[in-house]
């Protein structure tokens, strides 16, 4: 940890996932927060540090070294400030479909015909509740960023409330299916946040899961720093993405927050809608990749597999 000494930094010694202490730095990640020094200065002093990402020997698991110590780091550098038009293409652009139909058609196969009540963690501008609902779902979502949370409620309809999962009551919340997709990465220590969750479900609930497969992210990462010169290779700059999963690292997350029937399997791959030749040369890059994976028994630690995929139920 270097650069930025203004900037005070708390120091993580054991894995978040299985509190091993045999850590070994895999990566450096690099912080630049020069966009906030109007918005929040304090903020801002971060530019220039670097900190180490080390990776458990015990669960693959990997995390910082150590976290910023300034209160509310994460939900302050999250207060970005979009436009209008950026927010309305996330919730209208289709790159994530694949991934939302495949969880809700899983999740439906699982669950009695009567049972639809569904809270999507990070719902962002709303696409991944508004298809739900389509589907049948009494969904409703959390989002802490005003813009696109109010956002989602107009295009919705949905309930979409402005909290953490820490802050739901759980008395008053008995979910059939809680959704986290692209968000357990964002979050330190997330077996608190497994944890939380599994009190909003109803029993046998399910939850559903899906992060970057961290180990084949960095790899990824570093060949196209080796092929394409002048390339940085990055998987955590400002701490973006904190916690990096691998296939046994997300397991035993869901396994020490009480849940069973823990599957873990390849995610489905987002899909840009790049124009000509080279984008239909991408998607189907990608599908085949992801459908290679499926096919294998072991195809979870392929290092093609890009994103992991899981369900679990609460007993």
């Amino acid at each position: 940890m270097n650069g930025a000494t203004s900037a005070p930094f708390a120091p993580q010694p054991a894995c978040w996932i299985c509190g091993g202490d045999s850590l070994a730095p895999v990566h450096e990640a690099i912080f630049e927060l020069s966009e906030y020094v109007k918005q929040d200065p304090e903020l801002a002093r971060y530019t220039g540090a670097h900190v180490e990402l080390n990776r458990c020997a015990s669960c693959g698991f990997a995390q910082p070294a150590a976290l910023p110590a300034l209160d509310r780091y994460f939900d302050r550098m999250y207060d970005q400030r979009w436009s209008a038009d950026w927010i309305r293409n996330e919730f209208e652009a289709p790159y994530k479909d694949v991934i939302f139909r495949g969880i809700l058609d899983t999740l439906a196969d699982r669950l009695p015909s009567g049972r639809r009540r569904l809270l999507d963690v990070g719902a962002h501008a709303g696409r991944f509740v508004a298809m739900a609902r389509q589907a049948g779902w009494d969904a409703e979502g959390l989002e802490l960023n005003p813009q696109t949370a109010a956002y989602a409620v107009e295009r919705t309809g949905a309930p979409i409330r402005q909290l953490n999962v820490h802050e739901v009551d759980p008395l008053g919340a008995q979910f059939d299916a809680i959704t986290l997709t692209d968000v357990l990465e964002h979050i330190p220590r997330p077996v608190a946040v497994l944890e939380r969750a599994a009190t909003l479900l109803a029993p046998a609930g399910w939850i559903a899961v899906k992060v970057p497969a961290g180990p084949a992210q960095l790899r990824k990462e570093t060949w196209r720093g080796r092929l394409r010169p002048g390339y940085r290779p990055t998987v955590a700059d400002n701490l973006v993405h904190v916690s990096h999963f691998s296939p046994r690292a997300l397991a035993s997350a869901l396994e020490r927050a009480g849940f069973a029937d823990i599957s873990v399997r390849p995610g489905a791959p987002e899909l840009p809608a790049t124009a000509g030749a080279t984008g239909r040369l991408s998607r189907g890059v990608r599908i085949g990749l992801y459908a290679a994976g499926r096919m294998l028994p072991w195809g979870v630690h392929l290092p093609v597999t890009l994103n992991l995929q899981a369900f679990a139920r609460r007993p």
